[in-house]
């Protein structure tokens, strides 16, 4: 279960790969979702990369480039908007 409010990379990963996609898709979910870039995921992030898994798997639509602000989690958005506003 979660350790401190984030999921140990090992279990986000295992839940990830039984979802049946492919290695460089989860890699691409797993960057888009860690929004605090910290390697690990929090509550939010992980809901963000289920949601994304299941557009891809459910809906069949594409791993966006960045990650529609529509996704990101209010607790997050300030960092997301620091960052892009610094270019990264």
């Amino acid at each position: 279960g979660p350790d401190g409010g984030f999921l140990p990379p090992s279990v986000a990963r295992d839940v990830l790969v039984k979802t049946g996609l492919e290695k460089e898709q989860l890699r691409q979910i797993w960057n888009l979702s860690d929004i605090d870039r910290d390697g690990f995921l929090d509550h939010h992030e992980y809901v963000v990369a289920m949601f994304l898994c299941d557009a891809v798997i459910q809906k069949k639509k594409p791993i966006p480039a960045e990650l529609p602000s529509s996704v990101v989690p209010p607790s997050k958005r300030i960092l997301l908007n620091q960052r892009k506003a610094e270019g990264f």
